[in-house]
């Protein structure tokens, strides 16, 4: 059996794919909020990486979130995702590429929307600091992986209020999330 190590955003669209991914895993979901310090992030990520070291293969589904992850995973053989962070894990560079012609956008998964109270606690971030730290923002895009936005209406109001982003909805299919998944396993595999 493989093991899937990820951070905390991922764990319902991992969840959402179990069957459709087409092999067996145990998952295991790290703290949302680690990639705020690395060590923290190093330490969880190899306490991870050492209980399964007795799977099959292990897939790491993180973004470029520590700048030695590559060194980190490398002695456990283990194959990370090819994103750079969890926005183009879910929506490819190209899509974050045209949105960017409109302007500098904050984006948000479910997770995300889930974690940020934590996130922003971790950064010591108030709303004046969230504010002045994300002034550069235009607004935020919600990418709704679940197709639940209707039901978030609620907590986007509230990251609204703390940080004075505006946002707007954005459909996302899970297609490009799960390819980069089979491609990571693919990638143990050979």
């Amino acid at each position: 059996m493989y093991a899937i190590i990820a951070c905390g955003v991922f764990e319902k669209e991992i969840e959402a794919l179990r069957d459709a991914l087409g092999f067996s895993f145990e998952a295991h979901y790290l703290a949302s909020g680690l990639h705020v310090d690395f060590d923290d992030l190093r330490i969880a990520l190899k306490a991870k990486l050492e209980e399964c070291k007795g799977c099959e293969g292990i897939i790491v589904v993180y973004g470029q979130c520590h700048p030695r992850i590559d060194e980190i995973l490398k002695p456990y053989g283990a194959a990370l995702v090819d994103c750079q962070s969890c926005v183009d894990a879910f929506i490819t560079r190209k899509v974050v590429e045209t949105k960017a012609k409109e302007g500098l956008y904050f984006y948000l998964s479910p997770g995300w929307l889930e974690a940020w109270h934590d996130i922003f606690d971790r950064l010591n971030w108030g709303p004046t600091e969230a504010r002045l730290q994300m002034g550069s923002f235009r607004g935020v895009v919600f990418m709704d992986t679940l197709k639940d936005a209707a039901r978030r209406e609620e907590e986007l109001m509230e990251f609204f209020d703390f940080t004075n982003l505006p946002f707007e909805v954005m459909p996302v299919d899970l297609n490009h999330f799960k390819s980069l998944i089979v491609k990571a396993k693919e990638s143990v595999e050979d």
